[in-house]
């Protein structure tokens, strides 16, 4: 926002130096990030407001003529190429020794004038345009003052101007110079009365705008109707209609104004709309009353009364807006229609139907209040910025409608002449009720740590132009009702803000907190994400951030193609099974088929997507990581090892997805090797460390790896993880062949070839998707699983050898031995695995290092032999084991 301070003196008077009132203004939270002087560069004693006495045609040269000016101190002769002039012409002249700007270089340079002969006649300066005053871009010709404008005066004193830019940061009432002039008063008045140590001055601070007209003729009901189908996005819509106006240009006070605030100054009738755009905070539009229709479809000149509708946009309609481009609407569009269809975008920009052009002798003029939401989502939408969605979409109040209007119809007669018709067409379906807010002295003392009186608080209010009274059984308790223009204001901390931000922030105390800091509570979830970097990063791992967004066809490239296909044409594929089962590890993949990977179930759609390839929410991180992984498999061919602690989406009927927190791990074939220049291969193995190594630095135990079948992955290099439910009864966990025994919480496995085709993988590659909320619910307490003092007595180390069915997984044996011997097993090695004689077909023999040691005591043989012997029980009990000799 551009505040000239010129325009800003006719509401208040500024009674400080432009510099301190930009200091203020900024401590006070309205901050000014440049000024601007125009004129500073003009030479007071060489730069003035003169008069054209004479023109004469050069004698030898056409396209030159010679001007004689007086300004004040003499008269002068100068050479012009412009012929804009005439006799009686008040223009600005610099005289030789003044810098203008050369308005033919691109990077405008500055000029010294000096006294020359131009084809054989002296000239002893200049007569400027505004391109070479630095005024505007416009050099068609010599720059004309207004007929009053004092010959002699410097043209530093008569157009000179500082123009503060605001760097507006949620201050948007400081959009309108009326709002900033409110602002600028209470800034001096609190200051004045500060340094005086009187009183508040007993006047009115803000000097606004006088509206007063005659009306004329039929009154407004009877000129037009206005309807508002849609309140929800238009809280209020008046209009008022001026009759007879003439098109022309707006007078050069105006235009100057304009021109200060970054606006090109049109027709006097836009000129209006923009100047009060500006002045009030509220956009106006002006329409061709003539060009507008009843629901007959007729104008008023055909003897129809127009009609005005507020309502969404219907399917299929268009509008070609001012700016001369056709533009699809959509039902969620909010439009302005008459009888006939849309004549403009509701808040956004008019239509070039009803524009108004030099011909125009009725109008329509708009002032209403839009729904900030719509406006934002409709400009974003067409890609229409304008300066009045930009104050649409901030929020302003509907109150200020009608004020802005009259103000319009007020300046439009005085600049164009015509007839306001009585009344104001005002459609306000629901009026806003603005309760005061309670405000005390200690609430002030509690926030800020200073102390003001009631009477200051009030003070500072009355400043601001809020209006105040005293709670009727409490002094000391203010009921204010702020300026419906300060939308900001709503609680009791915002009026303390404005005694802070009045008052002076500087004035706020520096005091050192006291009392004991609030004790550091661990965020479960967020503790174990960095304990899960951690593991990771030192397994080797490296941390990538993807995007959430995906599309159905990426999707279903997790899957072969002949399962891609079922699922693309909605048939549930028997190898992708979501529902229960008899068979334990069916169950399990179901369990993570619907938690973890739920590629039968369409994702959730963007309602507007960045494009094709992002028009989803993705279901399962593994598109993510294995896209990743491909891209940098491109460019390395060892070490290529990356995880990901991000979200899927889950989709709901009828709800919001379901958000679930996954870790998902992946690695390429390769890694560097021990030696130089070698590399080891990476299998389904050294993935399985990483992810026991984080179980086991998360305190889970009884993890169970269970062989499973699932399309994405190689058949037998393939594993569901569960975790023993703590909350299941003992005897239920005790056995863990039985379905109900564990948690899914993961699936891991290597991705079989035809997967990996599809993402560009030439290598083998393995791959882990982990239900990290379930891990984080199962995980010991967050900060730590503590100090484990190391026992001073020796351990016990014993082997063990069973034979067991070859389709038990060698987890389940290591988990029986540690539930037999919890409290005294410490460690258990699987250190060999046989098949073959002289073991029976259908068996394999396990071979065990246990570790038996306790804090308290060295254990003695016989109770090392009784737990012993409690685990072989065990085994034989669960497994079926037979312990070899």
């Amino acid at each position: 926002m551009r505040v000239s301070l010129k325009w800003l003196k006719d509401y208040v008077d500024i009674l400080t130096t432009p510099d301190d009132l930009a200091r203020r203004m900024t401590m006070a939270g309205v901050e000014v990030g440049t000024i601007d002087r125009l004129g500073a560069d003009w030479d007071r004693d060489k730069v003035f407001v003169a008069q054209v006495t004479a023109l004469n045609p050069h004698p030898n040269a056409d396209r030159l003529q010679v001007v004689n000016v007086d300004y004040g101190g003499g008269q002068t002769t100068v050479v012009a190429g412009a012929f804009n002039m005439r006799v009686g012409d008040k223009v600005p002249l610099a005289l030789a020794g003044a810098t203008v700007i050369n308005p033919y270089e691109e990077d405008r340079p500055r000029v010294t004038i000096k006294r020359s002969k131009l084809r054989g006649v002296e000239s002893n300066g200049m007569v400027c345009s505004e391109r070479e005053l630095g005024v505007s871009d416009d050099h068609s010709g010599i720059m004309i003052l207004p007929a009053d404008a004092p010959v002699g005066t410097p043209l530093a004193d008569y157009l000179g101007d500082v123009v503060l830019e605001l760097d507006i940061k949620g201050r948007w009432d400081c959009l309108g110079m009326l709002n900033v002039a409110q602002e600028v008063a209470a800034l001096q008045r609190v200051q004045l009365d500060a340094d005086s140590q009187q009183g508040p001055p007993d006047v009115v601070p803000v000097r606004l705008p006088q509206v007063e007209y005659p009306v004329v003729g039929p009154h407004v009901d009877d000129l037009v109707t206005i309807d508002i189908e849609d309140p929800d996005l238009c809280a209020r819509y008046t209009g008022i209609v001026v009759r007879g106006i003439q098109v022309g240009p707006s007078p050069q006070w105006m235009q100057e104004r304009l021109l200060a605030a970054g606006m090109r100054p049109i027709n006097n009738i836009v000129d209006v709309t923009n100047y009060v755009l500006l002045e009030y905070n509220q956009p106006i539009h002006a329409f061709d009353y003539d060009k507008l229709r009843d629901r007959q479809g007729r104008t008023s000149i055909e003897g129809g009364k127009p009609a005005i509708i507020v309502r969404r946009a219907r399917p299929g309609e268009t509008i070609e807006s001012l700016d001369e481009v056709h533009r699809d609407l959509t039902p969620e569009m909010l439009i302005i229609a008459d009888g006939a269809g849309p004549v403009a975008i509701a808040g956004v920009m008019g239509g070039l139907d009803s524009e108004v052009t030099d011909t125009t002798a009725n109008i329509l003029i708009e002032s209403a209040n839009f729904n900030p939401v719509s406006v934002r989502r409709t400009a974003r939408g067409l890609r229409i910025p304008s300066e009045a969605q930009r104050r649409f979409e901030k929020g302003l109040p509907p109150e200020q409608a009608v004020a802005a209007a009259q103000r319009v119809a007020s300046l439009i007669r005085e600049l164009a002449g015509g007839e306001i018709a009585p009344g104001i067409a005002d459609c306000y379906p629901v009026q806003p009720s603005r309760a005061p807010i309670w405000i005390t002295p200690a609430e002030a003392r509690r926030l800020l740590g200073m102390t003001f009186s009631a009477q200051a608080m009030t003070h500072i209010f009355q400043a601001l132009d809020f209006e105040v009274v005293a709670a009727p059984n409490d002094a000391d308790t203010l009921l204010v009702t702020p300026r419906y223009q300060r939308t900001d204001v709503a609680l009791p901390a915002d009026l303390v803000e404005e005694v802070a931000r009045i008052a002076g922030y500087d004035r706020v105390p520096m005091n050192m907190l006291r009392g004991a800091p609030p004790p550091h509570e661990v965020t479960p979830a967020l503790y174990w994400e960095e304990v899960a970097r951690d593991v990771l990063t030192a397994a080797g791992y490296d941390e990538v951030i993807t995007y959430s967004l995906t599309n159905r066809r990426a999707l279903l490239k997790l899957l072969p193609d002949e399962v891609a296909a079922q699922v693309a044409a909605g048939e549930q594929p028997r190898e992708l099974p979501t529902g229960p089962s008899d068979d334990r590890q069916s169950t399990a993949v179901a369990a993570v088929n619907r938690a973890l990977v739920p590629l039968t179930v369409p994702p959730v759609k963007v309602a507007n997507p960045l494009s094709a390839e992002m028009d989803s929410l993705r279901t399962t991180a593994m598109i993510s990581l294995l896209e990743t992984l491909a891209a940098n498999l491109k460019h390395l061919d060892t070490d290529v090892c990356i995880f990901e602690v991000g979200r899927i989406y889950l989709p709901r009927e009828g709800d919001l997805p379901l958000e679930r927190r996954v870790l998902t791990v992946a690695a390429g074939q390769w890694r560097t090797g021990q030696k130089w220049g070698s590399r080891e291969e990476l299998d389904f193995f050294d993935l399985k460390g990483a992810v026991e190594a984080l179980l086991a630095r998360m305190g889970i135990r009884d993890v169970a790896w269970l062989p499973a079948v699932h399309p994405t992955f190689h058949p037998g290099r393939t594993a569901v993880i569960e975790v023993a439910d703590p909350d299941a009864p003992a005897r239920e966990r005790r056995s863990l062949k039985q379905a109900a025994a564990g948690i899914p919480v993961g699936i891991l496995g290597e991705v079989q070839h035809e997967v990996r085709a599809h993402f560009g993988i030439d290598e083998r590659c393995t791959l882990v998707s982990l239900d990290f909320d379930q891990l984080v619910a199962l995980a010991r307490s967050a900060g730590g699983s503590g100090y484990q003092p190391v026992s001073r007595f020796p351990p016990v180390v014993q082997d063990i050898a069973f034979t067991v069915d070859e389709d038990v997984p060698a987890a389940w044996a290591e988990a029986l031995i540690r539930q037999a011997g919890k409290g005294m097993v410490v460690a258990v090695d699987l250190f060999d695995r046989y098949k073959g004689a002289p073991v029976p077909a259908g068996k394999v023999s396990l071979a065990y290092h246990i570790t038996y040691q306790v804090p308290d005591r060295t254990l003695t043989d016989d109770e090392v032999a009784r737990v012993h012997g409690r685990i072989e029980q065990r085994l034989a009990k669960e497994l079926g084991a037979q312990v070899r000799a």
